[in-house]
């Protein structure tokens, strides 16, 4: 049963790798993003102030949870500047770099649980040329809106500031099987659209207990942000 299950895996992960097979879905589930989208009576808290930094020249890094990725690819105006989206090198990454890609956003791919020092290095570089970086802080892995260090220690090296990004709609579906029980706007109703430019202070040399209060701070104030944009739209609390 073992060596059948690896089998399928493989099979499924040669397909998404093929772009003849993956390229057709990932445009049908674009299309499909942005036709609900496109049906969202949506409001905006934040974006100006993000988008005269952006457009300034200063490159950032944007952060949200996981749950919440429906909402990414049309949280960024292609306008304003490049986005770079990180995503995990496994199947379902993929599938989410070339759902973004539609949208006209970069994606790159880092491996879970190894070491990606030649990956974190581009991102360096990507961001002193003035590209941005979207990252999902519990992702790709979880726990659910648990963030990880890993924007802080790209702020720290880079000199980004974090701005932190939120959506909800007051229509939507959860996928119930998914670790993240990701959101999914349905199309009608209202929706919005929430961004923070991070508070903190991040030295340029941090130990382990200043980087955890930091992580802790960023888990706390993306949950706070999540929690407003959900009420904001109706609901009594956190949709996921």
């Amino acid at each position: 049963m073992d060596s059948l299950s690896k089998r399928v895996r493989k099979r499924v992960e040669t397909m998404i790798d093929s772009p003849a097979i993956s390229g057709p879905i990932c445009r049908v589930i674009s299309r499909n993003l942005r036709a609900r989208a496109d049906n969202i009576e949506w409001s905006y808290e934040g974006r100006d102030a993000l988008a005269a930094e952006v457009q300034s020249g200063q490159a950032v890094i944007m952060v949200l949870w996981h749950g919440r990725l429906p909402a990414a690819p049309i949280g960024w105006d292609t306008n304003w500047g490049k986005l770079c989206v990180v995503t995990s090198a496994a199947p379902p990454g993929k599938m989410v770099g070339r759902v973004m890609q539609q949208f006209g956003h970069d994606t790159i791919r880092m491996r879970d649980r190894k070491a990606n020092r030649a990956a974190v290095m581009q991102v360096a570089r990507m961001a002193r040329g003035r590209t941005s970086i979207g990252f999902a802080a519990d992702g790709p892995l979880g726990p659910a809106r648990k963030a990880k260090s890993v924007p802080i220690d790209w702020a720290r090296l880079t000199g980004a500031p974090i701005w932190l990004y939120s959506a909800s709609y007051e229509r939507f579906r959860c996928i119930e099987k998914s670790w993240d029980r990701m959101a999914m706007p349905v199309s009608g109703g209202r929706g919005i659209m929430l961004y923070e430019r991070w508070d903190a202070e991040i030295p340029k040399r941090m130990d382990a207990d200043c980087r955890e209060k930091l992580r802790l701070k960023l888990e706390d104030d993306l949950n706070a942000l999540t929690l407003r944009a959900d009420q904001r739209v109706g609901h009594s609390g956190l949709i996921n």
